[in-house]
């Protein structure tokens, strides 16, 4: 069966988020993941699993915690198909003892978000959630604020000390031009010789699709 080389992840409920903090219905999140299902996306983000201890519950909504129990009833009875349910975890608001087994879990991936300063933490997150079964990824946020040394280091110690599947560069910002993607994810690739390159693109300039493209081009 042919396999497309471009996976495609759909973080509407995750990265939506940020703009109700994370007050989205289970009816909602619900349709989201049906819809993701059967249009065949590879992976749905359903959210945040961000530390109670580090952030205050009150404050946000349910899909900022991601518990099992919310997950599980989010999921029950929708045919995932081929698609994989996947959840965030920040490098500095998550923590490594909200990683449960695989098999006690309705997740298939975790994805580390880091900027390049707390890179350490998320190397850490990413090799416990490999130890417990789970594909990884990691984000590299704010890359258009980062560079030189410190982006080189981060990425060799990406590679070397993780099984991430995939490092993303992470236009958190919205600013990049298209020129600045193909250097980005040229340099990610320089180091990344074991890993798949992704991107994430904020369409602050109307350039979201067309950054997407040219990630692809390259």
């Amino acid at each position: 069966m042919f396999r497309p080389e471009i996976k495609v992840v759909d973080c509407t409920i995750r990265d939506g988020g940020l703009t109700n903090n994370s007050n989205f219905t289970l009816e909602t999140v619900r349709a989201v993941y049906q819809a993701a299902c059967e249009s065949g996306v590879d992976y749905v983000e359903l959210g945040y699993r961000n530390s109670r201890k580090m952030l205050e519950p009150a404050k946000f909504g349910p899909w900022r915690f991601c518990d099992e129990s919310q997950l599980a009833e989010v999921t029950r009875g929708v045919d995932p198909r081929s698609t994989k349910l996947a959840v965030m975890m920040d490098s500095h608001k998550s923590s490594v003892d909200d990683v449960v087994p695989k098999d006690q879990s309705v997740v298939d991936m975790i994805r580390v978000a880091t900027y390049v300063k707390d890179v350490d933490k998320a190397i850490r997150l990413a090799k416990v959630a490999h130890e417990q079964g789970y594909e990884t990824t990691i984000n590299v946020m704010s890359i258009s604020k980062e560079g030189g040394p410190h982006l080189d280091e981060a990425l060799q110690q990406i590679e070397e000390e993780t099984h991430a599947l995939a490092v993303y560069v992470v236009d958190s910002f919205g600013s990049l031009y298209s020129e600045e993607v193909h250097y980005f994810v040229e340099r990610f690739t320089m180091f990344l010789k074991t890993k798949n390159v992704g991107v994430h693109m904020h369409n602050n300039q109307q350039l979201a699709f067309a950054n997407t493209i040219e990630a692809i081009i390259q």
